[in-house]
């Protein structure tokens, strides 16, 4: 199973906030900017926006000159902190509910779980590794 474009939809919009940040010194940026520059559709701006400031990422102001900044230095913000932020759920899903009287079937199955369990819980230990900076940073 893929998670959806939102991820690194997400890591751009911020990455472009903290660019207008330093740009224009801290003047809140419109989702119309965003969609404008970045390309990407202005509802699935404003879905990814609305789970950023849930999540404590971004900081929105209403009104004429109203708009997002973020709440955090990119170097306080991690890839987990947006992946979280984006994705619901876990990685993979697995069959369940067996009924079935083998028991071998039951134990692989379980294990195969936590093998895909393991797996996620790595991905997200790398991503909580790796900050905003370290991605703006890397030229």
């Amino acid at each position: 199973m893929a998670y959806s474009a939102e991820f690194s939809r997400a890591i751009a919009v911020s990455l472009f906030i903290h660019i207008k940040m330093e740009e224009y010194q801290y003047e809140y940026i419109s989702t119309k900017i965003m969609a404008e520059h970045l390309m990407i559709p202005a509802p699935t701006v404003v879905r990814i926006l609305k789970n950023l400031n849930a999540s404590g990422i971004t900081i929105a102001k209403e009104g004429t000159k109203g708009g997002y900044i973020l709440a955090r230095s990119i170097s306080e913000i991690t890839l987990l902190d947006v992946f979280l932020a984006i994705e619901r759920g876990p990685m993979f899903k697995t069959h369940g509910g067996l009924d079935i009287e083998y028991p071998e079937i039951e134990r692989v199955t379980g294990v195969v779980k936590n093998c895909l369990l393991d797996a996620e819980h790595s991905m997200k230990g790398s991503l909580k590794k790796t900050t905003l900076a370290d991605i703006f940073n890397s030229t």
